[in-house]
Order: structure tokens, then C-alpha cells, then sequence
């Protein structure tokens, strides 16, 4: 892959095509972000397996331009991953208290806990990592505290949503941020990375 420091990317290493392993990269100014780590989930193809994990030999060789891992929300095809391959990142992890809870649970199993910077977020914050301003922006999903990330460049403004869906009604959390969501869109967005899971099915 060829690129310059000063390209703005898209990466993803995992759930682009499939369901689950959810891990995505985002580059500019010779700095990278990650959104989610997650498993995949074993089918009748792969007996005896319990998790399948995304290979991240790429951004693993670059871990030293790794500015952080930011999770979406709690499901474990966006963080089911975090405890097995965090070692070969070792870069500090964010995500709302209800995600950061249930990373810190695997952490603790996997005797990691002492080793992650794990940093909690509170819901809807901004941060910044490297180059990239990240907002976080409550969704609406089947588990507490999902969140969209918009993520402003020099060069541009992305939208990456994570999972979602429009609730009016929700039976668990709140409703979407629609207004955040509108004023970022009116500030001008390059794409929109966006969970399709069985958008195609009717």
C-alpha cells in the first residue's frame, strides 16, 4: 500500500463484507486511529473454533503511529478483540463508561487490567488523537451508550456511524443525537462510514 503522510484514509481490517471483526484505521499526517476491535463469530465452516480475530499485521508493523482505539459501543464484534490483541498495540483505549466497564471485565480476565490505558469517556465529549477531532455522537442500538464518531480533519470531516438505527421509541438508552448529527452534516462531511448488517435482506 502506497500512501504519504500527508493522505487522509479509510482502512478497515475487519467487517467490511462480513458480519463482525469490526475493526477500522483512519490515517492522516503520518497518525493513525483505530475504531473497535471485535471477534467474529464461528459457523458449520469452522468447527472447533471459538473466536475469530482480525489480523492486524498491518497497523501492528506501524502500532508506533497508533494514536488510541476508540469503541463505538459494547457488542463484542466492536471490542470482543481488545483483550487478545491489545498486546501487539499497546495503545491507549477509549469508550463510554457502560463499554469501558465491560472492556475492563475482559482486561481483568486476561490479566491486563494494570498493563491498558483504558479512558473513559463521558457521553457525547470530544476528544482529540493525533490529528483527528473526534465527537462522539449518541445513537440509538440494542445495548447502552452507542455512539457515532465525527472525526474533523484539515482536509475533511467523516462520519464513521458504528451500529445504529433510527428509534423513536427506544427500549433501551436514548434516542439519537439527530440535531448533533445535523450540524456536523451541515459543516460539510467527505463520507459517511456507515454498519450495514443485513442491509440487503428484505
Amino acid at each position: 500500500m502506497t500512501y504519504s503522510d500527508n493522505d487522509l484514509l479509510f482502512v478497515p481490517l475487519g467487517g467490511s463484507g462480513e458480519i463482525g471483526m469490526n475493526v477500522n484505521l483512519y490515517h492522516y499526517r503520518g497518525r493513525w486511529i483505530m475504531v473497535d476491535l471485535g471477534i467474529s463469530f464461528p459457523d458449520e465452516n469452522t468447527p472447533g473454533i471459538d473466536v475469530v480475530l482480525p489480523d492486524l499485521s498491518f497497523i501492528a508493523d506501524r502500532r508506533e503511529a497508533l494514536d488510541g482505539l476508540v469503541l463505538t459501543h459494547g457488542h463484542e464484534d466492536h471490542i470482543g478483540a481488545v483483550a487478545y490483541l491489545w498486546p501487539r498495540l499497546r495503545c491507549p483505549v477509549y469508550a463510554t463508561p457502560f463499554t469501558a466497564e465491560l472492556v475492563r471485565g475482559k482486561l481483568l480476565e486476561a490479566g491486563l487490567e494494570d498493563q491498558v490505558e483504558l479512558n473513559i469517556l463521558p457521553l457525547n465529549s470530544q476528544i482529540t488523537l493525533g490529528p483527528f477531532e473526534i465527537d462522539l455522537v449518541g445513537l440509538t442500538h440494542s445495548i447502552a451508550e452507542p455512539c457515532a464518531l465525527a472525526i474533523r480533519t484539515p482536509v475533511g470531516n467523516l462520519l464513521h456511524t458504528g451500529d445504529w438505527k433510527i428509534d423513536p421509541d427506544p427500549q433501551i438508552g436514548k434516542v439519537t443525537d439527530v440535531e448533533k448529527l445535523k450540524a456536523f452534516g451541515e459543516e460539510g462531511i467527505e463520507a459517511i462510514i456507515c454498519d450495514s448488517t443485513n442491509v440487503l435482506s428484505p
